[in-house]
């Protein structure tokens, strides 16, 4: 997934668990938590395999369900520590929401397809073929794009499409965080 598709699928997955669990909207808080955390994966990966080769390609430490599990846990130990479980809940549902969202992405190539990317080292991918990280990307967005232009719109397309939508009015429905807290901000430094 793209880096503003982790970030709307994880506010998407921790304000459907925020209403389950405490029936009440997210903080605008623990939501840009939510949405950082769903793209480390990517900013560990993919630099450290595109741009320096210490990983064949760019599904590897930062993806591993083994390595992920850990992280979660120590981000829940701190966040219990230092009296913030739901920023240590946020970081997990949107580190872990990026692993499952990289699996609907692989779903037309099969579901053992998508599985074997979280399962890094006990499956490793082949080398990916990137010239440099500013080139990949690059190509990506070229791809991004001209499947946009043309219309080309696989089911991957419109899953990420139905999820947008229903994030939007999910968090229309939660008034809005982030936007809503700054608001109040800049209305407290105005006055």
């Amino acid at each position: 997934m793209w880096p503003w598709e982790s970030a709307i699928f994880a506010y998407l997955c921790y304000s459907v668990f925020v209403h389950v669990r405490h029936h009440e909207p997210p903080g605008g808080t623990a939501v840009v938590v939510a949405a950082v955390a769903s793209v480390v994966p990517d900013l560990i990966d993919k630099p450290l395999s595109w741009q320096y080769g210490v990983f064949r390609n760019g599904y590897a430490l930062g993806h591993s369900v083994f390595v992920s599990l850990l992280v979660v846990a120590v981000a829940h130990a701190v966040a219990r520590r230092t009296s913030r479980p739901r920023l240590g809940l946020a970081f997990g549902l949107g580190f872990l929401s990026h692993n499952v969202g990289d699996a609907l992405e692989h779903m037309n190539d099969g579901l053992w397809y998508g599985v074997e990317h979280v399962l890094w080292p006990v499956v490793v991918l082949p080398p990916d073929e990137s010239p440099s990280f500013t080139g990949t990307v690059r190509q990506f967005l070229g791809e991004y794009r001209t499947h946009l232009v043309h219309h080309d719109f696989t089911s991957y397309f419109v899953l990420v499409g139905v999820i947008s939508a229903c994030t939007l009015l999910l968090w229309a429905y939660d008034d809005f965080p982030v936007a809503r807290e700054l608001l109040t901000t800049v209305r407290r430094v105005v006055r």
